[in-house]
């Protein structure tokens, strides 16, 4: 068994890869740059192939699919607001780059296309990040319905763990609140999230992938621990033993929902149960650890 997985050095690509070398499945990253951790990982180490490469490169995208029999989309413009900011090219990299993978998958005969994808396509939310998953949604079932092309759809509720982007949320908590002691929450207090640990939605989404059931449908994978952010940010306060300062800006200065992100017209897609997971307090632990560790580097040089 083979997979290739475009933005495969990203946050969540990066552990897919992790996942597949775990689950005996040859890994092939297909992305703009290379992350060095995923080489020079115990656990990958000579294990998996690298393709330099662009989603807009057709021929880049086609030439890596040789011989794969998954095709893993992660790599796309995911912040919701440098999205809303780039309109133009958030459309060409998660839209056009979508069409450009799935159009070689169908060449390569691929035998199942997982779109990474987010809960803010079941609702309103979510600016131009949104739009342009919602068309890659519709790209995936109109290919097929044209053609035959085995998908899944996975809509991810908010990632976090080590090795996060930047702009990861709980990353960007974690250090703004180690560094500076204060953060500014751009939504209400009242906001409501489940937050899943990366290590389970790589192992959900591999599990996924070679699951018959879950072929041609959607999937919900979001964590159990549904809570307030006020409630997030009180446990922050009570792991890091200190006092913090939280700035909420209104929500009418935003495009992130609140309660929820789904929407009456929305499809019903399927939600999954995880056996395990990681505790968010352990999670936030492990991040702060992490960033600590990051920090005490950065001042030694």
């Amino acid at each position: 068994m083979k997979a290739l997985v475009t933005g495969g050095s990203g946050f969540l690509g990066h552990y897919l890869v992790k996942e597949l070398v775990k689950s005996g499945i040859e890994a092939v990253v297909f992305d703009k740059v290379i992350n060095k951790d995923i080489f020079n990982s115990s656990e990958t180490k000579g294990k998996i192939d690298f393709v330099q490469g662009d989603v807009f490169d057709f021929d880049a995208v086609y030439d890596a699919m040789n011989g794969c029999n998954f095709v893993f989309h992660t790599a796309a413009i995911a912040d919701l607001d440098a999205a809303r900011k780039t309109p133009i090219k958030t459309m060409n990299v998660n839209v056009i780059g979508t069409t450009n993978c799935l159009e070689s998958a169908k060449m390569r005969k691929v035998k199942r296309f997982l779109f990474a994808s987010t809960v803010y396509t079941a609702g309103n939310w979510g600016s131009f990040y949104r739009v342009s998953k919602q068309a890659g949604e519709s790209l995936c079932k109109t290919y097929n319905h044209e053609f035959g092309m085995n998908y899944t759809i996975l809509r991810y509720g908010s990632l976090y763990g080590r090795d996060a982007n930047h702009w990861n949320f709980i990353y960007s908590v974690c250090k703004a609140l180690l560094t500076t002691g204060e953060f500014t929450y751009i939504s209400s207090k009242e906001s409501v999230r489940e937050y899943i640990h990366i290590f389970d939605a790589a192992r959900e989404t591999v599990r996924i992938a070679q699951d018959p059931e879950f072929s041609n449908k959607a999937v919900l994978i979001t964590g159990h621990q549904r809570m307030k952010i006020e409630e997030f940010f009180n446990m922050v306060k009570e792991i890091m033993g200190r006092d913090i300062k939280i700035h909420y800006t209104p929500a009418d200065q935003h495009r992130h929902y609140v309660i929820t992100p789904y929407s009456f017209e929305a499809d019903i897609p399927i939600r999954v149960n995880l056996l395990t997971y990681v505790d968010i307090s352990e999670g936030i632990l492990d991040c702060l650890r992490e960033i600590q560790k990051e920090l005490s580097q950065d001042e030694k040089h």
